[in-house]
């Protein structure tokens, strides 16, 4: 058990388990406060980042429920409460009726664009830390997330370069990419938002 100092003594995953579950502390009491600041819950600032930086066909009721570890009943009631603020739209996909796209209001776009340094404080606290010990770090949670993901405990959302189903350039001008998941081209500015369907073309 990672919670018993003894256990944690003589068990380097343990250690490192705590050390992570400690650091989730940490960052749930900076962006508590960073969020206070602005009138909304992190809950909340996470779905007006999702609207934004999703790419708009997967831009869901289900993806972002995926992407916070909730159910899909309480994703709709965090997102209600920002629809009832006017921030977040909600419209009935035009190919499936029964999924709910999402995406920002005039006033959303506002407090998104003063999101800017939400997260600042955590990013701060890694600037005294060396390049080298920061890059064996990244490699490290990059290891960790991904068998995360795997075992379906985490969402990963990209962009679409480095995707198995993203090929680059092989369309027309307005929609040069093509995507084999979803069987469309996309605009380059598309590709460039995030995709909870993002399946990396190499492994970590």
């Amino acid at each position: 058990m990672i919670f018993d100092p003894q256990h944690r003594k003589d068990n380097r995953s343990a250690r490192i388990s705590m050390a992570l579950f400690r650091m989730s502390q940490a960052i749930k009491k900076l962006t508590q406060a960073e969020s206070d600041a602005l009138g909304l819950s992190p809950v909340q600032i996470q779905a007006l980042l999702f609207s934004s930086y999703t790419r708009s066909d997967v831009a869901t009721v289900g993806n972002f429920a995926n992407s916070i570890g909730a159910t899909h009943v309480t994703a709709v009631k965090i997102l209600n409460g920002l629809v009832s603020k006017g921030l977040i739209m909600k419209t009935q996909k035009y190919e499936d009726r029964r999924v709910t796209l999402l995406s920002l209001t005039s006033k959303g776009k506002e407090i998104v664009s003063k999101l800017e340094n939400w997260g600042h404080s955590l990013e701060e606290a890694l600037h005294p830390i060396s390049d080298e010990v920061l890059a064996n770090f990244e490699l490290g949670l990059g290891t960790i997330l991904t068998a995360l993901q795997k075992s379906g405990h985490l969402v990963v959302a990209e962009p679409c370069l480095g995707c198995i189903h993203f090929h680059p350039n092989v369309g027309e001008a307005a929609a040069p990419h093509y995507c084999d998941l979803i069987q469309q081209y996309l605009s380059h500015e598309a590709s460039l938002q995030e995709c909870p369907e993002h399946a990396s073309s190499c492994e970590v």
